[in-house]
């Protein structure tokens, strides 16, 4: 071992004296700083290679105890025991030569690195490998992941590596999301908002067809690709979208704190959780970080759309919050009711919509209703086109019949409290549309979920805390990536007559 000491010792001054010359090289073609950059920088991370590999080799040779205990067995290390393989590192791939201790009761057991989870080794990467890979693989398709990696550090995990550091960090992710301390610095109104998007999935016949071994063949030919296109059978799609879509389920918690003037600053501390599981599965870890943040002792207002899967569920977790009715979705119904007794796009039909909308901004929601009914009683049963606005019109009453305890906009308004959910709306884009959502994309709905959670936590600003989260475990990999797990949705193709 001391041997590999000194070889080691020998490489960094090699590279460190690769490095001076460099910089103080004359040459001509050394003129340019781009070229010095480019090189310099090369040269540097196999200075980081040499400097890693004296580390390690250090640490290998520090004499412990032959005998040990580890999660319940005795092992026992052999002098001349060793096992050498790659330890991928932020600078690249280093020999890793180190002892391994064998099972005392079972000889032909499983041997233990002792050495690698000393040194916090996860599956033969260094932890910030995964962390960098991984936190690139959140914010782009896992092919540019690896190619931005490589850009900067010369080097890249294999795709499957690349699959396994996101299976395994996933579901950390949602643990440490769940158990991240409160902030220092919150407001005094809590905030809940909750709304859906889907991303794209794999069905079961194409992820059959895709595990299919292929032949490799010669390059189809551009009659070939015709002739298979004409051939294939094409179905009329209903309207609506086409995309075998899975809903992810988003909740957004952050607080507003009520400055001494009155004035009502914020979003501060926004934290985003989402699941593709259920609504229910949501709220469950909504009500984590709710209380966390302060629900029961806070004001809390809760901002939702008209869905009845989250309202009944709002009722359900957060009886003490504030329910409100998104704003939007509430004006858009008035707008599709003022078009069933004036003509489109008409000065009339603007007027009203406008003098219903200042009506419940006020809190005079009764006289809307009332309003509405009156329209309602005078459009005829029968006539050209009578039934259809008869019953958007109906649809409208009833909607904000149903919903009346959730349009407290002018109690929310003087309090200057939010009464639209445009944090959840811009958070569904980021979160779900930019990364999940992109063309040509199907995903399996294990992945898809881990990602989720990944891209939770870039977007909550804790990667860092993450990062030290995960320093502090025995993390490791998975031997193989998760197999897709297909999801058949609705068909959203049209019957045929």
């Amino acid at each position: 071992m001391s041997n590999t000491i000194t070889e080691a010792k020998k490489n960094v001054e090699k590279a460190i004296g690769a490095v001076v010359e460099i910089v103080e090289s004359g040459d001509g073609d050394m003129r340019k700083l781009h070229e010095v950059e480019t090189r310099l920088w090369s040269l540097l991370l196999a200075l980081g290679r040499s400097l890693i590999a004296l580390y390690l080799s250090r640490r290998a040779s520090r004499k412990g105890s032959e005998f040990y205990k580890h999660e319940g067995g005795r092992y026992f290390v052999f002098k001349r025991d060793q096992r050498s393989s790659k330890l991928g590192t932020i600078f690249g791939n280093v020999w890793f030569t180190r002892p391994v201790g064998r099972p005392i009761s079972n000889g032909r057991g499983a041997s233990d690195l002792f050495v690698d989870r000393a040194l916090g080794v996860v599956s033969g990467f260094s932890l910030m490998v995964v962390l960098h890979l991984t936190r690139l693989s959140a914010q782009m398709p896992f092919a540019r992941a690896r190619k931005t990696f490589r850009d900067f550090v010369e080097w890249s995990p294999s795709p499957r590596a690349t699959l396994r550091m996101v299976d395994a960090l996933g579901p950390q992710a949602l643990e440490y999301m769940l158990r991240a301390p409160c902030p220092d610095d919150d407001g005094e109104v809590l905030v809940i908002e909750c709304d859906a998007g889907g991303n794209p999935t794999i069905t079961p016949s194409e992820y059959e067809k895709r595990c299919q071994p292929k032949n490799k063949q010669k390059p189809a030919t551009r009659e070939a690709r015709k002739a298979q296109r004409e051939s294939h059978e094409e179905r009329e799609r209903a309207k609506g979208k086409s995309k075998n879509s899975k809903a992810a389920i988003i909740g957004v918690v952050y607080t507003l704190r009520i400055n001494k003037d009155g004035s009502v600053e914020g979003p501060l501390n926004k934290r985003v959780i989402a699941t593709h599981d259920s609504h229910e599965e949501l709220f469950k870890l909504l009500e984590v970080v709710a209380k966390k943040r302060g629900y029961g002792k806070k004001k809390t207002v809760f901002l939702s759309d008209g869905s009845l899967h989250i309202l009944g569920r709002q009722r359900r977790f957060f009886p003490d919050a504030i329910p409100c009715l998104d704003w939007c979705h509430a004006t858009e119904y008035i707008w599709k009711a003022c078009g069933c007794f004036h003509e489109e796009r008409s000065e009339e039909l603007t007027k009203t919509a406008q003098r219903l909308k200042k009506q419940m901004l006020s809190g005079d929601i009764d006289g809307v209703i009332e309003f509405l009914q009156t329209k309602f009683a005078g459009i005829p049963k029968k006539g050209p086109g009578n039934k259809g606005r008869r019953e958007r019109l109906e649809k409208t009453i009833d909607y904000l019949n149903n919903n009346k305890d959730r349009l407290q906009y002018a109690e929310l308004k003087k309090a200057g409290l939010p009464i639209g959910s445009g944090v959840v709306e811009g958070t569904i884009r980021n979160l779900v549309r930019q990364r999940l959502d992109c063309s040509g994309m199907r995903w399996g709905l294990d992945r898809s979920e881990h990602v989720l959670h990944l891209r939770c936590v870039f977007l909550n600003s804790q990667w860092g805390a993450f990062a030290e989260h995960l320093n502090s475990k025995n993390l490791s990999l998975p031997s193989q990536p998760q197999k897709a797990r297909p999801y058949d949705a609705k068909p959203m193709c049209a019957k045929s007559a």
